[in-house]
């Protein structure tokens, strides 16, 4: 048995049992440790900066910037205007990008997610229509069906105030030789113009933004030697450009 421990007025101060002695662990156990739980938050920031919007995250790191009171230095008036110019372009795209993500809720809430798409480009957001969602084969003129649903995609454009829209048309390579279309280029040209004459009358669209242009057969997204390429390549697309922030870039 141990000593017992007193207190000045004699009274025994009672200690914890005993225990047997317990094996104790490495002395790198605790490094190795700390060095696997680093590693651990490493490959979780990476993976979370690996599917972070490039766009999103710039603004961000400002916001904390400005939060944290870190100031950038003074820079040239050359600079500084590159960097105005670089703030005006991430507008623009995120405001490009806003539209995107309203636009596939829309076809979402249409069920026409396997017939209408919707892609980023540098030129801008682009709705990439079949050709059988909005005409009949050989035809320029927009389907009854159609029509409800170019109206509720128009609906929500008009809601982002584009600056221009450009609505192409595009055919596979198939020619038609009919009385009307004399070739794809009469064709695809008409369908543009179909698309845009509704946008007007029905959307109320301002004209002076609408541009309509038929591409033929020459603008293909996939080769024209199966079918289902060839009907990717049957399609319209309306292509929502924001061209006065363009221009102000050159100010």
């Amino acid at each position: 048995m141990g000593s017992k421990i007193y207190t000045k007025d004699g009274k025994e101060i009672k200690q914890p049992p005993s225990t047997p002695d317990q094996p104790m662990a490495p002395f790198y156990m605790g490094t190795y440790g700390d060095m696997v739980t680093l590693l651990f938050a490493l490959f979780v920031i990476l993976y979370a900066l690996s599917n972070m919007d490039p766009i999103k995250f710039e603004y961000a790191s400002k916001a904390l910037k400005g939060a944290f009171g870190i100031m950038e230095a003074q820079e040239s008036p050359v600079k500084m205007k590159a960097i105005q110019i670089t703030d005006i372009e991430m507008q623009r795209r995120m405001n490009q990008y806003e539209s995107m993500l309203d636009m596939e809720q829309v076809i979402k809430e249409l069920d026409m997610v396997d017939k209408i798409t919707v892609q980023q480009t540098e030129t801008g957001a682009v709705i990439r229509f079949s050709n059988e969602v909005l005409f009949a084969k050989g035809s320029a003129d927009l389907r009854p069906e159609g029509l409800d649903i170019l109206k509720s995609v128009g609906i929500k454009l008009m809601e982002k105030k584009p600056k221009t829209i450009e609505v192409e048309g595009h055919t596979d390579s198939t020619p038609i030789r009919s009385a009307r279309f004399p070739s794809n280029w009469e064709l695809s040209s008409a369908r543009a113009t179909s698309v845009v004459k509704f946008l007007i009358s029905s959307v109320k669209f301002d004209p002076a933004i609408l541009q309509a242009t038929g591409h033929g057969e020459f603008k293909p997204i996939a080769s024209n030697t199966t079918r289902s390429n060839m009907a990717k390549n049957r399609r319209v697309e309306v292509i929502i450009t924001d061209r006065s922030a363009s221009t102000n870039l050159l100010k």
